[in-house]
């Protein structure tokens, strides 16, 4: 599994779609398993940008991870673990051979760069105070999941995601040693 990190309008998306084009794998995101299982009570927390409960994004993971064959083949894992819980849980998956992980990639870029593409897509949750709240839940709850990660003995790739989509799939490929 790959796991993509990085804050709303990183390109976590675009470069989870390219990759799944190239290596023909499965492709978890928690956004899309969110939208497809919507209630109001969760449609009104995405909408206000707040995070979503532990216990429901892991027993919407959980099924789809198995789904995938996670633990035998290739697959693409968007937007979790966004919480140091998710983490210790894909942890737990990782060390119990129930997931293969080949690599974690952060996609680094700046408030600005995301506030700017984030204005060029015209998504319901992309008001300002949703992005801004959107901004410091990553920078408070989910940044401490990367070092978390690092202390656990994972490798974190850091990728400059604020370059052009190509710049930024090729840096990805050179990481996974990805034939062009």
């Amino acid at each position: 599994m790959i796991i993509l990190f990085g804050v709303v309008g990183s390109g976590k998306s675009e470069q989870a779609r390219r990759l799944v084009d190239k290596l023909k794998c499965p492709y978890i995101s928690t956004s899309d398993l969110l939208r497809e299982n919507l209630t109001p009570q969760i449609e009104e927390t995405m909408l206000a940008g707040r995070l979503i409960s532990d216990n429901y994004i892991l027993s919407l993971l959980e099924p789809a991870l198995k789904s995938a064959g996670a633990g035998t083949q290739e697959c693409i894992l968007d937007g979790a673990p966004r919480t140091l819980a998710q983490a210790d849980w894909l942890i737990d998956k990782i060390k119990s051979k129930e997931v293969m992980l080949t690599s974690i990639i952060h996609l680094r870029v700046t408030k600005e760069v995301v506030l700017q593409r984030l204005r060029q897509r015209s998504r319901q949750d992309d008001k300002e105070e949703v992005i801004a709240q959107r901004l410091k839940d990553y920078e408070q709850i989910t940044t401490p999941v990367l070092d978390h990660l690092r202390q656990a003995g994972f490798t974190v790739n850091e990728v400059d995601g604020k370059r052009t989509p190509e710049q930024i799939q090729n840096d990805i490929a050179k990481l996974l040693k990805l034939k062009p």
